[in-house]
Order: C-alpha cells, then sequence, then structure tokens
C-alpha cells in the first residue's frame, strides 16, 4: 500500500479507532453507590455482629420439652414455609431462630397448655455468598464463621491483575428482597490503611463482584479491535485498497 492509500485509509478509520478506545476505557460507574459504612461488621472474634436470619433449605430442629411427640426436624421448603404438627404452615424463611421460637410459641399455645420449646438451626444449606467479576474462580462460597468480602475474594484464588479492587461491588438483599448494591474500597491502600469496609461482614446470598479496571479495558479494546481486528485482517484490507487504488490511477479513463 502506497502512502496515498494509507493516508486515505487512516483517515478513515482514526475517528472510528478513537470512538471506540474512549468507550473501551470505561468500567462499570460505582461512583453512584451508596458506600459500607452501615453494614455490620465481623467483630475481633471472627463472627458477625449480626444474627443468623434462617435460609430456605436450612434443617431445623423443633423441639418440646414438655411434649416430645410434637418433636420435628424438617427442612424449609425452597418457599419458605415449614409444615408442623397441628398449626400446619409457618414462615420460617427470614427469621431469627429466636423469633421463630417465638411465633411457634404462640401458635402452639392454642393447642398445647405452656408450650416450651427451642428451635435449633442443625445445618445451614443456604449460608453462602457468591463471588465473581475479575476473580481467578468465579463460584460460591460456605460462610463458615464471619467472612468479609476480601478473605471471600482470596478463596476464589485471588483477584485478577484486571480487576478492579478500589470499586467493588457488594450486592445485598434489602428489607424488601430487593437487591443493594454497595460501593467497597478493598485495594492497596485501604488494606494499608485498615478501612472499615475491610471488615464488612458477609451475609447469606450476598453478591461480590469486583469489576475490571478501565486499564484492563483499554487494553482489552487494543487486543480485541486494533490488534486482531485492523493489523490482522488489514493485510488483506492493505492489499484491496493499495490494489484498487493504483488500478484507478493507472486506468485510462473511457471517453465516450
Amino acid at each position: 500500500m502506497n502512502l496515498s492509500a494509507l493516508s486515505v485509509l487512516s483517515r478513515l478509520l482514526l475517528p472510528l479507532l478513537l470512538g471506540l478506545l474512549l468507550q473501551a476505557c470505561t468500567t462499570i460507574k460505582v461512583d453512584h453507590l451508596p458506600p459500607a459504612d452501615t453494614l455490620p461488621l465481623v467483630d475481633e472474634s471472627g463472627a458477625s455482629d449480626t444474627m443468623y436470619k434462617i435460609q430456605a433449605g436450612d434443617e431445623l430442629q423443633v423441639k418440646f420439652f414438655y411434649a416430645h411427640e410434637l418433636d420435628e426436624t424438617l427442612k424449609v421448603r425452597p418457599d419458605g414455609y415449614i409444615s408442623l404438627q397441628l398449626v400446619d404452615d409457618v414462615k420460617a424463611a427470614g427469621l431469627s431462630p429466636k423469633d421463630l421460637d417465638d411465633v411457634l410459641t404462640r401458635l402452639y399455645a392454642e393447642h398445647v397448655r405452656n408450650p416450651v420449646l427451642s428451635v435449633i438451626v442443625r445445618s445451614f444449606s443456604g449460608f453462602r455468598a457468591y463471588v465473581g467479576g475479575e476473580v481467578a474462580v468465579p463460584q460460591a462460597l460456605a460462610l463458615d464463621g464471619g467472612v468479609t468480602p476480601l478473605q471471600a475474594i482470596y478463596r476464589t484464588g485471588g483477584v485478577r491483575p484486571t480487576g478492579y479492587m478500589q470499586s467493588v461491588v457488594l450486592i445485598r438483599k434489602g428489607p424488601d428482597g430487593r437487591p443493594v448494591p454497595y460501593r467497597l474500597d478493598l485495594s492497596d491502600e485501604a488494606i494499608s490503611e485498615g478501612r472499615r469496609d475491610l471488615r464488612v461482614a458477609l451475609l447469606p446470598s450476598d453478591v461480590v463482584y469486583v469489576p475490571r479496571s478501565p486499564i484492563a479495558n483499554a487494553n482489552r479494546f487494543v487486543q480485541q479491535y486494533i490488534t486482531d481486528l485492523v493489523l490482522f485482517r488489514g493485510v488483506q484490507l492493505g492489499f484491496n485498497v493499495d490494489y484498487l487504488y493504483n488500478r484507478s490511477k493507472n486506468e485510462t479513463p473511457v471517453v465516450p
């Protein structure tokens, strides 16, 4: 391809490439998300300072102290309910064991004189959080004890070089069941300063998402759109442009 053809081609492609590059330099916008200032933390013992809420799939034991014939061991159904003798279906998911104890005590008081019972969570099948984005192995993690978002990321094998730890997104169920996103700063600077975000306690069904950094997006653009598309395919494109350019220049115009 001669210089004239290169000039024409560059004038055609440069605005397009610059526009795409500007778009590729962006990452997920998290500046508008609320910080994690109000979220519960993991205390010095490694436990979360928030009370556990029963989840669908948990195995519960309802034990009566004076009416053992009413004892039951059962799992919370996917709809969040449990089925019990005498009182039928009771919503358990979303309640703490103490709250469910109080509800069952009131319900059984209509059938049993002075009911005394305990609700024991025997297994925590719903006690998981999910980690995705720019981590080594995106996966669901069991929350065995107080686990922070940074610890969860390390359990996945750590963050990729393309991850943007300054703006990690934590998605949590709100009081109405809708997902609420929060912004976490888990960068090296935050670690060196021991910021509060490092001690946020993960809760069941939390989602931790590590976005791609702006620099990684730009590098990805260069690889996909410039190196692969223009330089590789440009060999054929250059030949065609050069051929057509020289042909049009050398052909003798046909005068009718």
